[in-house]
């Protein structure tokens, strides 16, 4: 009964070791995208010169149209998923037709979110905040793209004296 439960005791103990780094990991990813989330509120702020009105109509609107995004494109993500890699070797083209098919579709939805939400931006926005909010989006996108090609001040090469 001893060597039972000192056994149990180490498996939990190796179990909750291992699980540490994960969750440690996960922890910064949300701290890291918490962190994307506030610079691209931030950035969207200064380039549509809110004013304390808009504001308080915009953010509940954008924020349920983001939400709206962020699920489709987790779906896209998850669709395409199923057949990337080897994954897609070991189907048949049935199945990866049928597979294809639902990411297809999942991208045609993804889009399909920010469509339906214009009409809605126009209605708490003058047309050309809209436009700004757009064109704020992609040039968000843009710097975060540009962002992750710099390479990381720890991965710079060190110059040689």
């Amino acid at each position: 009964m001893k060597k039972f439960i000192a056994l149990t005791t180490c498996l939990l103990t190796a179990v909750f070791l291992f699980a540490q780094p994960q969750k440690q990991q996960d922890n910064r990813r949300q701290k890291e995208w918490e962190r994307l989330q506030s610079e691209k509120i931030a950035f969207i702020t200064a380039e549509l010169d809110l004013t304390p009105e808009e504001a308080q109509v915009f953010w509940p609107v954008y924020n349920q149209c983001w939400k709206e995004v962020h699920a489709a494109n987790k779906s896209m993500r998850e669709a395409f998923s199923e057949f990337r890699g080897k994954k897609g070797d070991e189907l048949s083209d049935k199945e990866l037709e049928k597979k294809l098919d639902a990411y297809v579709q999942s991208y045609k939805a993804s889009n399909q979110v920010l469509t339906d939400w214009y009409p809605k931006f126009k209605q708490v926005l003058p047309i050309r905040k809209v436009a700004k909010l757009y064109q704020a989006e992609e040039a968000f996108q843009q710097r975060m793209i540009n962002n992750l090609r710099k390479p990381h001040p720890q991965q710079r090469p060190q110059k040689e004296d």
